[in-house]
């Protein structure tokens, strides 16, 4: 367990240095051949820095794109965030509302679809964002299927909100069940309606990485 949490952390490491390291390398390089002046050695630096420096791409490349597919969805999915009804914290008479989405927040999600079940537009919440929540806490609890569904309806029905959000976690249900042609789907069709770059840079490498 601990080896593979250093893998992972390792490759976190490699990843974000990668460019820092690369542009570092070229400018030692190109001090050394501004003060070498022996026309063989200045050669034979030239041709030991390409070999060198094609391998060291090629290293980070392949180590780079050595994430599992579960690697890539634990790196890349959280539970969205309560945005929807702050919690006051030590307060005792809660709404149904408030309670729900408090055990959501604390990670309680086996009573938070409880309470989620609960609730309809009488508590002041519309439909679509109730799904959306639901659909979090199902994944939470490995219920993917129901997630699916959820995430389907928001994305079918008449409202504005969560469109986008719900095509990215559709997307990483399908990493997540090797279902990798959906997976792309899913992406490059999120790619093409992204006007507000939603997560371009994150669905570009997770592009990139899938196998």
């Amino acid at each position: 367990m601990e080896e593979k949490e250093f893998d992972k952390n390792l490759k976190k490491i490699i990843t974000s240095q990668e460019r820092k390291l690369q542009k570092k390398y070229l400018r030692s390089i190109e001090a050394s051949l501004i003060n070498t002046n022996n026309s063989k050695k200045f050669n034979w630096l030239i041709a030991a820095s390409i070999g060198l420096f094609i391998g060291l791409g090629s290293y980070l490349f392949l180590f780079n794109n050595s994430l599992s597919n579960e690697e890539i969805y634990n790196t890349h999915f959280s539970p969205y965030a309560n945005v929807v009804e702050p919690i006051v914290r030590d307060k005792v008479n809660l709404s149904k509302k408030a309670e729900a989405f408090s055990l959501y927040e604390r990670g309680e999600y086996k009573k938070a679809i409880k309470s989620f079940n609960l609730l309809s537009d009488k508590d002041s919440i519309n439909t679509a964002t109730l799904n959306f929540y639901k659909a979090n806490t199902y994944i939470k609890l490995n219920e993917f299927e129901k997630a699916k569904n959820l995430f389907h309806k928001v994305i079918e029905s008449n409202s504005k909100e969560w469109k986008q959000e719900s095509m990215w976690y559709l997307a990483l249900i399908a990493i997540k069940l090797n279902n990798i042609d959906t997976a792309k789907t899913h992406l490059q069709n999120l790619q093409k309606q992204n006007k507000q770059a939603f997560k371009t840079e994150e669905i570009k490498t997770i592009l990139s990485n899938l196998k």
